[in-house]
Parts: structure tokens; sequence; C-alpha cells
């Protein structure tokens, strides 16, 4: 087993912030010797102490959820496509707000249970690179590579957009998306989440001189669908041990809420070829996101 350095807490994590700046970080084997890496073999104790099973259980299904949507594909477009002839290229930032400490020492937080020192960063931080093509018939294909800041854990994604209605004046765009996003590089956990929805929005001129010098200001809203998987990478004995399971890997194994629905709001301003996305998303019961972007249309 790796040792975590032994660095000042802002050193370690800003050593781990220049690292990501410089490369995503390889699926290497990792058994918690960064900050956020998810060990699911952390649940048995807690200060030397043996926890019980429905603790235990329940640490590891709020790890999952809240981490699933943190990984998720972000809906970061407005509700019409690029166009046939399109090309998308951003930088984006999800910021989760995970339950990640707690003012009980005797009762931590679930993320503090699933870090081998109990001292997870305070939100679930994923910067992503993504691009996306536009395709005739009103189809996109996108995909997008990210990292779980402050771990050694990388998410790929990839999705397709189809849009029923855009470029009217008179309606609104509307389209729909479906999508997967992976949770990479962690030995005892892997992770993936399918997404689903539609978005409803419309893109609005402004400037001195509407189209010469003018800009666009792209409103969208929407609703959608996640299906989390999850399968402990561990044998049947120690998944009973660490109070963990598989989650919809298989009909037998769905269970209820790790299906959750996803509302999402933001918007674009576009200008030239360079745009800034802003993004809200919401699962009920689980966690909030705020994500940000920047790139360019070509």
């Amino acid at each position: 087993m790796l040792e975590r350095p032994s660095l000042p807490k802002p050193a370690r994590r800003w050593s781990a912030a220049l690292v990501s700046a410089a490369v995503l970080v390889s699926a290497a084997p990792a058994r918690a010797a960064w900050p956020d890496d998810v060990t699911l073999s952390a649940l048995a104790t807690w200060n030397g102490q043996s926890v019980g099973e429905r603790t235990r259980q329940g640490a590891y299904e709020a790890v999952v959820k809240q981490l699933a949507v943190g990984i998720a594909n972000k809906p970061m477009a407005p509700a019409e496509t690029t166009g046939p002839a399109g090309f998308d290229v951003s930088f984006s930032s999800t910021v989760g707000f995970i339950d990640a400490t707690s003012d009980d020492p005797t009762n931590p937080s679930p993320w503090q249970r699933v870090q081998q020192d109990g001292d997870p960063t305070g939100v679930l931080w994923v910067p992503r690179l993504s691009a996306s093509k536009g395709l005739p018939l009103s189809l996109e294909v996108g995909g997008n590579l990210g990292y779980v800041a402050f771990s050694r854990q990388t998410v790929f994604g990839g999705w397709g957009r189809w849009a029923l209605v855009e470029g009217y004046r008179q309606y609104p765009d509307f389209s729909v998306r479906v999508g997967y996003s992976g949770y990479v590089g962690n030995e005892e956990l892997e992770l993936g989440v399918t997404d689903m929805s539609a978005s409803l929005g419309y893109t609005l001129p402004f400037g001195t001189l509407v189209g010469i010098n003018d800009a666009q200001f792209s409103p969208w809203l929407g609703v959608g669908m996640l299906r989390i998987r999850a399968l402990p990478r561990m044998s049947d004995t120690d998944m009973a041990r660490y109070g963990v399971y598989p989650i919809n890997t298989s009909p037998d194994l769905a269970k209820p809420g790790f299906s959750p629905v996803e509302l999402h709001l933001g918007f674009r301003i576009h200008t030239g070829d360079f745009q800034v996305l802003m993004l809200g998303t919401y699962v009920p019961g689980v966690m909030p996101t705020a994500n940000m972007g920047f790139g360019y249309v070509f």
C-alpha cells in the first residue's frame, strides 16, 4: 500500500492541482494515497472502532450517488446544435456540493468514511476538456476527458444529441440527448452513469449593430434522468465485510434511488467564435452542481 505524501495540507493540494493541469492522471492502482481517492475498504472501521453494517451501507450509497452525479455528462450547450459543419471545443469545470465533513467527530460524513485519513476535499471538483461535432439532420456527437481533482481517477464520457426543432424564430429550440460517463482508475470501485435528457431553449441576438458586431445569448432549461451503475472490485466476502454491493449491473440488482431525475438550467454568451457557458444542475435528494466553461465554436 502506498503511503500518503508527508506534505502539509495546502502544499499537498497545490501539488495535486499542478499535476492535474499538466496531465490527466492515468488509470493506475489507487489505494488511498491522495486526499480524494475513494477507498471502500476504509468503511469497516472509524478511529479504530468497527462500524455497523447499516452505517457502512448508508455511507457507500451516499458516496456512489454523489460521485455519479459529479462525473455524469452535463448538458453544457444550448438546445440548438452546432449545425452540420459546426465544431465545438471547450474547457469546463464541475463543482459538486458533497457531504464532505461533519461537525460530530463520532459521526463522520459519508466522504470522510471512504478516505483512509478521513480528510476529503470540501467539494467534488471535475475539470474536463470536451469536443463535439455537428452532423446532418440536426444531429451532434461529442466526448470529454476529465479528472477528479485531488485524486488519481479520471472520467471519460461521450454523448449524442438530436435537435427535433431548431433555428425557428417563432419556436423555441428543442433537443434530446443520451450519453455515458465512466469513472476510471479506482482499484476498489467501478462506476458508470448513463444520462438521458431533453432541453428547451432560445437564442437571442444582441449588440450595437445586430448582424455585424453582435453577440448571442442562449438560455436553456431541461430535465433528464441518470442511471447509476456501480460495481465494487472485490470478492463477495469483502463486499459483505465493508457493506457494499453491485448496483444496477443487472435487472436483478436494480435499486430504487439510483435512477434519479436531474434538472438543469444554463445559458451561453457567444460572440464571434468564442463562447462562455454557465450551467446549474440539481438532483433532488442527492446534490446540486455548478458548472462553468469557455471555448470556441467553429
